[in-house]
């Protein structure tokens, strides 16, 4: 028998068998280098979603789940009373079954026994019956609604430990390098107590650290990055530089805070470039922006929303006037209208300490999703060069597109994909039918004692900010702990201005900080959990780390947060609501608006909408009503990303096909 370099058989593995929870790894049947087809489902999302429901697995039993977690607690009691040579034998036992049989439930419920007996002797306490069933299901290719405090590092550390057992490399996805590391220290003496190899993969990791982490049995790494090394890893394999290729292939990935990633992350592009030389690319961007500025909005063009540029048959025209003495490619109808369409994206769309920050010298892309810094993202088509001078900064060089992708497409090529969040199951029927992945809820350890305070919506954004001041005051002043969640990094600032006039002392946590330092990052999130503490963060700043309340403060009633913005997803809200009251602790929240807030008036602008909404301005009498209009406006931003999602997708799949058809390798 052909054995790998841990003594185990090498995968020989087919799809005949996959119903027994088998995932390819490199080996002779799959390669080096195992990678799926992109699924072929209907261009209708209805119909995409029956095809997806009908493939998806089943959701085990409540007898099912009854019976494993049985066998788990008896396997846990068997272990430990193995000497340690008896522990080996009966390890290397498991793996060798776990690699040739797959994860059927009685192999499972040794592997769990035995992670859960190392648990309890590393760190001294015994895993819940929550995280054992929540990862009994991620194993079967699925996504677990699993409360915030609930333990899904260690509920991660069990799928991932488990499949690493059967000899498959797992890619741990988790929210930034800091976590990344962090995790894979910390969890490191417990996978080594099982013969497992642990590894992390920063943005600063070079090459060779990257191929080297790749080898181990577990990596913990960012999406982003293990998605840019499989372009890297595309275009090599294209060039046949075999030599350059770092990943074993995609086999399973574990993905943590999954709807942020699959979901408001999903239509991210992800450009592989290589910069070319300058020659006159920058005299282009600074005629195209003093083209745009010759132009009036309404008249010449309009912004239809979401970046997008129309120049109106005035503005043609007008564009073609300007550029009439101009040579070469300006001639060009197509060519003009799209250089200045960029100009004016730079000049209108695209607003400072919002979309981006201007800083040393460089203009760095602020994270819609995420509130933080999209380290060494750059935007394309000359709009991240027009942005800089827009701002007076001298422009980057110019790039190449080679190779580029989406989270979209690059997560249903893993053979085995599965994941976790707080806040998933709301997407459940876009999670089925683009990744083809069933969302169940685990339920709460403990019942919630959170306390949803009454939304209020105020006359103006000034009068916003007055209010969640005197708010924050008063939680604090009776010694409980205050977060404040915004949606911009200019929200933010505006508020601790608010704040510092106030003469009221608090914490800033946003894009401004460099997120390279998530120890600093950490330090903030640490101290929000004392008493009096006020924190103002971006409404994803901090994410995957917890706040630890000190005891005064869950005597005088825990955690209160509050929510200043109409976020794009009711998930985002829960996401920040989610903070207060884990566990079973106290804990409240709130949301505080105004009619002025950016997310609102775009929805109330016309129709019958628009004369309730100046009703309400008026006399704000009506909170009921007041809380139906937001809560519309938010339903009808959700279905408009949701279609802008599916038809990016459906684009990306057909052009994806036809490369393939005219042989273009970087598409496989």
């Amino acid at each position: 028998m052909n054995v790998d370099a841990h003594g185990l058989p090498l995968n020989i593995w087919s799809d005949q068998v996959s119903h027994r929870g088998l995932v390819p790894r490199p080996g002779p049947v799959f390669g080096n280098y195992p990678l799926r087809d992109l699924p072929l489902r209907s261009t209708s999302p209805m119909v995409a979603w029956v095809q997806s429901v009908l493939a998806a697995p089943a959701k085990p039993s409540a007898k099912q789940d009854k019976t494993l977690l049985s066998q788990i607690q008896r396997a846990e009691q068997t272990w430990s009373g193995l000497s340690a040579r008896e522990f080996e034998e009966r390890l290397a036992t498991l793996r060798v079954r776990l690699s040739v049989s797959g994860f059927l439930p009685e192999l499972v419920a040794e592997a769990f026994g035995v992670i859960s007996l190392q648990v309890k002797r590393h760190l001294g306490f015994s895993l819940h019956e929550v995280q054992k069933q929540a990862a009994w299901w991620m194993l079967g290719n699925r996504l677990v609604e699993m409360a915030t405090g609930e333990g899904k590092t260690l509920t991660v550390l069990l799928t991932a430990a488990t499949a690493a057992l059967a000899g498959v490399p797992v890619h741990v996805m988790t929210a930034n390098d800091y976590l990344a590391r962090r995790d894979a220290t910390q969890l490191k003496p417990i996978y080594e107590s099982l013969g497992l190899s642990v590894a992390w993969v920063m943005a600063a990791s070079t090459p060779p650290e990257r191929q080297k982490a790749y080898q181990q049995n577990v990596v913990h790494v960012t999406a982003r990055e293990v998605a840019f090394d499989h372009l890297r890893d595309r275009a090599a394999r294209a060039s046949l530089d075999t030599l350059a290729i770092v990943l074993r292939g995609l086999c399973m990935a574990i993905v943590d805070e999954a709807d942020s990633i699959l979901i408001d992350e999903a239509c991210t592009p992800l450009i592989l470039s290589k910069q070319v030389s300058q020659r006159e690319a920058d005299q282009r961007y600074r005629l195209a922006l003093f083209l745009a500025r010759q132009l009036a909005q309404t008249r010449d063009f309009r912004l239809p929303g979401s970046g997008a540029v129309r120049l109106t048959e005035e503005g043609s025209t007008l564009l073609a006037s300007l550029t009439k003495s101009l040579e070469g490619p300006w001639k060009l109808k197509r060519y003009r209208e799209e250089q200045v369409g960029v100009g004016l994206s730079a000049l209108h769309c695209f607003q400072r300490d919002v979309d981006y920050l201007v800083r040393e010298g460089g203009i760095h892309i602020v994270d819609s999703n995420t509130g933080r810094l999209a380290v060494g993202r750059v935007w394309s088509r000359g709009l991240h060069q027009m942005i800089a001078i827009k701002e007076g900064q001298v422009p980057q060089p110019e790039t190449e597109t080679l190779t580029e992708t989406t989270y979209q497409s690059f997560f249903p090529r893993y053979h085995a994909l599965a994941g976790l969040s707080g806040t998933v199951f709301e997407g459940r029927t876009e999670l089925m039918s683009v990744y083809g992945l069933p969302v169940v809820r685990v339920s709460l350890r403990l019942p919630s004692r959170r306390q949803v305070r009454a939304t209020q919506v105020l006359a103006t954004a000034d009068e916003k900010w007055r209010e969640v001041v005197r708010r924050a005051q008063v939680e604090a002043q009776a010694g409980r702990a205050v977060l404040i969640g915004t949606d911009k990094v200019a929200d933010s600032d505006a508020l601790s201005r608010a704040f510092v006039a106030a003469g009221v002392a608090h914490q800033l946590l946003n894009a401004r900080q460099d997120e390279a330092s998530g120890e600093a990052e950490q330090a903030v999130i640490e101290a929000a959990g004392l008493p009096g503490a006020i924190t103002v963060a971006t409404h994803m700043a901090g994410r995957g780390t917890d706040i630890h309340l000190a005891p005064e403060v869950l005597q005088r009633g825990g955690l209160h947060v509050i929510n200043t913005n109409l976020n794009p997803s009711r998930r985002i809200d829960r996401q920040l609501y989610g903070r207060a009251a884990r566990q079973g602790m106290p804990g409240s929240c709130e949301c505080v608006l105004s009619w002025e807030d950016e997310a609102i008036r775009p929805a109330m602008a016309s129709g019958w909408q628009a004369v309730v909404w100046r009703v309400c301005t008026q006399i704000l009498q009506s909170r009921m009503l007041a809380v139906w209009l937001c809560r519309g406006a938010q339903q009808q931003k959700e279905g408009v990303s949701r279609h802008q999602r599916w038809s990016l997708l459906v684009n990306e799949r057909l052009m994806a096909r036809q490369l393939a058809l005219a042989g273009r390798q970087d598409w496989d």
